[in-house]
């Protein structure tokens, strides 16, 4: 098949009477042109920030965002502290560190590590939500006292800097709780993460010390 003549090929009246479409085309192609470096130059200086959605078109640019720390598990009755509190089983892979949650938050008197504290609290495990110890159901509803530097180290660490009248959730790893051993086999395995809420009610003078009270029960 012949090519069609070229339009610098036609006779000048015929060139004149070329279809609106014809001109139309041409016009739109010339626009093509002129923007191409500029929309090149954007993808440059936008680089990976920008990509193209399924149906072609440009989507929307993708945003740095800092990674976000594990969620803590939800807690039931979080923020009465007229009721027990319960967390729920965490969702995906568990903390490696020590993650804490102020559910509510106090004002009275700041706790350490070691502190003497007298405190209301529950544990489950991360791996199913099942509750292990807890001050509200296995010591009579009553709160218990007893010295931070005596129990696992996550334990205290996770209420340094709380204080009194709060309520706090603390997820432990196991390096900060019972180690490679476990705590209460087969209930507390060596690689469960465990969850606690703690409500702190007094934190005992300094020169106190250690015998600030008594606790009933086990201590964490």
């Amino acid at each position: 098949m012949r090519n069609p003549p070229s339009v610098t090929s036609l006779p000048r009246p015929v060139r004149a009477v070329l279809p609106a479409a014809r001109a139309r085309h041409r016009a739109r192609a010339l626009a093509a042109a002129l923007l191409l470096p500029a929309t090149l130059a954007g993808l440059a200086l936008t680089g990976c920030s920008s990509s193209t959605g399924p149906d072609g078109t440009s989507a929307a640019p993708v945003r740095a965002t800092r990674p976000a720390g594990p969620a803590l598990p939800a807690v039931r009755n979080a923020t009465d502290l007229s009721l027990a509190p319960r967390a729920a089983a965490g969702s995906g892979a568990a903390p490696t560190g020590l993650v804490t949650r102020d559910l509510v938050t106090g004002t009275g008197t700041r706790a350490t590590a070691t502190s003497t504290v007298r405190i209301q609290y529950s544990g489950v495990l991360w791996r199913n939500g099942d509750e292990f110890d807890s001050t509200w159901a296995g010591n009579g509803g009553q709160a218990v006292t007893f010295p931070l530097s005596g129990t696992i180290p996550g334990f205290g660490r996770g209420i340094d800097g709380m204080r009194v009248g709060g309520r706090r959730e603390i997820a432990i790893p196991p390096a900060l709780g019972y180690g490679p051993m476990g705590g209460q086999p087969p209930t507390i395995l060596a690689d469960d993460t465990l969850v606690f809420v703690v409500d702190l009610l007094a934190v005992a003078p300094a020169s106190a010390g250690s015998g600030a009270g008594g606790a009933e029960g086990a201590q964490p």
